[in-house]
Order: structure tokens, then C-alpha cells, then sequence
């Protein structure tokens, strides 16, 4: 009676306690505490069933949501785009014929320099004539010349042309990273993309943020174009460069963002090296995970690393590699394999 399922055990001591047990109730005991056993193991089984049902729903929904918030990410990333290359366009149009009015303006400057030279060589032809009606003009333009600055308007005029045509080639620059950026962003397929170019261009769209916090060293090398989502990788070099910004923020000190670009091993390489508050090694294993952040509540959401290791790995089988130390800086390497190289 010592191995009978302990709720049996309980009914015979319970019920037939004093009661002499027959072999056909020892029989019929027997096939009830099978069937206790039996139902145990069962119930056990279903319980453990539903706990990893529960379990594996619970990581489902986890990935639906991680899906999800990339999505929306991509999206919003996608809209951006096509928003950017709008306003890019209607930015283009006045930015070309303000550039050529300037140009035109600039030769119109040229003549009038060369007229008033001549204007100064006869004056001082002039100044030999003893005529009083002759002086009486000469000294008539002199005074209206200093009067109204004529010399240092005329030269204070191509400064400002110069320094106007300087800053709309700045703007041009601006708005044709942009139309690239914009482009690419938009487009999900495989393009030939020169990878150095889409860090100038996006260095161009970021430099709001990077003037005041750091100085950039491009140190970009000769490497060839590759096949890959353009936009997509745009997207990881803007998140990767506003982290190295924010990083550098952190440390209240002007930084520095260094971005190399080499091929190796046939794989093409680009390492952004920012001098911020780098990340302790505890976190290290968790950099990738959606929704991990350091940052300040509001600062930032997590997902940027997130997705720049789903854009590098699961879509265009690279690495995303990351090396930090605290207090001096953080490095990140993409390394793009060589099946991504064009072969145009």
C-alpha cells in the first residue's frame, strides 16, 4: 500500500481502514492507482504543453512587436524620403536661377568696374585742363564718389557676390546629398552603390548636428561600388553617426568622428570612431536588442542599433561589429561580404 498514489493512499485509509483487503480489491486498487498515476502524467504533460504554448506565443508576439516597430521605423524612414526629395525638388528650382542671376550679376559687376576705371583715367586726364567749368565737374563727381562710398560699395559688392555664390554651392551640395539620400530611401531594391558617396551625402544631411559637437576625418579609400538596398544602408550610416554625435554630446567636450572606408579580404569595410563616453562591456550583448537604450527617457528609442544589425545581418549577411571603451570612444565596423560587390 506504500506506492499507492497519495489520494488513493487517503480513500483506502480513509474508507477500508481496519477492513481485511481481498486479491480481487488488491486487483481492482491496483487499476485505480493506475489510472491516478496515468491522469497525473497527463495532467503534467498537458500542463507542460501549455506552458511552453504560452511561452513560445509570448516570443511570437515579442517578435510581431519588434516586426512591427520596424516597420513603422521603415516607414516613417520611407516617408521621410520621399518628403526630403520633395522638398529637395522645389528647393532646386529657385536655388538654379538665383545662382545664374548671381553669375550674370557678377559679369555685370565686372563691366561697371571696368567702366568706372575708365571713368578715374579720365578724370585724371582732366585734372590737367585749367578750365574752371572743367574742375567744377571733376570736383562735382570726386565729392559724389566719397559721398555715396562708390569705391567701397564696388568692393564690398564682390565680396558679398563671392560669398553668396559660396554659400549657394553649399546649399546646392545640401540639396543633391539630399535628392540621393532621398532617392535611395525610397527604393527597397538592389542598386549599384558607392558607399563613400553615401557618406558624404549623409554627413551633408547630419552636419546640423555634428558642427557643434565634433569634427568629421574622412579617410575614405578606394573601394568599388556594391549591390545593395541603398536606403537601407543609408538608414544604418545615419544612425550609426547621430550615436557617435550623441555620444560626444554626453561628454560635454568637442569630439572628433573618424570614418574609414577599405576593402579587405574582397569584403568592403567602414568604421565610424567617435571620441563620446563609450559603453561599458555589460552592455555590450545587449547593444542589438530592440529597445535597449542609455539613453535619457526621450532621447531615443532603441531601435536604431536594432535595425542597422537587421539591415547589415539578416538582409545583406554582413557583420555590424562594435568596440568601446568608457571615457575614450566607440568604434562600429560594417563589413559588407564580397557577393554584394557590382558586377557592373
Amino acid at each position: 500500500m506504500d506506492t499507492l498514489h497519495r489520494l488513493l493512499k487517503r480513500q483506502v485509509e480513509s474508507h477500508l481502514n481496519g477492513v481485511e483487503i481481498t486479491n480481487e480489491m488488491r486487483t481492482f486498487i491496483s487499476s485505480v492507482n493506475e489510472a491516478y498515476t496515468s491522469q497525473d502524467k497527463t495532467r503534467s504533460l498537458l500542463e507542460r504543453s501549455i506552458e511552453l504554448s504560452s511561452q513560445e506565443y509570448n516570443e511570437n508576439m515579442d517578435k510581431v512587436r519588434i516586426l512591427q516597430s520596424q516597420l513603422i521605423q521603415q516607414e516613417k524612414m520611407a516617408g521621410i524620403g520621399q518628403l526630403s526629395a520633395g522638398i529637395a525638388h522645389e528647393i532646386n528650382n529657385p536655388l538654379g536661377f538665383t545662382q545664374s542671376n548671381l553669375d550674370t550679376l557678377k559679369k555685370y559687376l565686372d563691366k561697371i568696374k571696368i567702366f568706372l576705371e575708365t571713368l578715374q583715367n579720365f578724370e585724371a586726364t582732366l585734372q590737367t585742363e585749367n578750365n574752371p567749368i572743367v574742375q567744377e565737374c571733376l570736383a562735382n563727381i570726386c565729392a559724389s564718389r566719397k559721398r555715396n562710398k562708390i569705391d567701397i560699395i564696388s568692393d564690398d559688392i564682390e565680396a558679398i557676390i563671392g560669398e553668396s555664390i559660396t554659400g549657394l554651392s553649399r546649399i546646392e551640395k545640401i540639396v543633391k546629398s539630399l535628392l540621393g539620400f532621398a532617392r535611395t530611401n525610397i527604393s527597397t531594391e538592389t542598386e549599384d552603390y558607392d558607399l563613400n558617396k553615401a557618406i558624404k551625402d549623409t554627413l551633408a544631411i547630419a552636419n546640423n548636428e555634428i558642427k557643434y559637437a565634433a569634427k568629421v576625418v574622412e579617410d575614405l579609400g578606394t573601394i568599388p561600388f556594391i549591390k545593395v538596398a541603398g536606403g537601407s544602408i543609408n538608414q544604418v550610416l545615419l544612425n550609426l553617426i547621430l550615436n557617435a554625435v550623441h555620444a560626444i554630446k554626453m561628454t560635454s567636450q568637442q569630439g572628433v568622428i573618424t570614418i574609414k572606408t577599405f576593402e579587405k579580404n574582397k569584403s568592403i569595410y567602414c568604421q565610424i570612431t567617435d571620441t563620446g563616453i563609450g559603453i561599458p562591456k555589460t552592455n555590450f550583448e545587449h547593444i542589438f536588442t530592440p529597445f535597449f537604450t542609455t539613453k535619457p527617457v526621450g532621447m531615443g528609442t532603441g531601435l536604431g542599433l536594432s535595425i542597422a544589425y537587421d539591415i547589415i545581418v539578416n538582409k545583406h549577411t554582413g557583420e555590424i561589429q562594435v568596440e568601446s571603451e568608457l571615457g575614450k570612444g566607440t568604434t562600429f565596423t560594417i563589413i559588407l561580404p564580397p557577393h554584394n560587390k557590382s558586377e557592373v
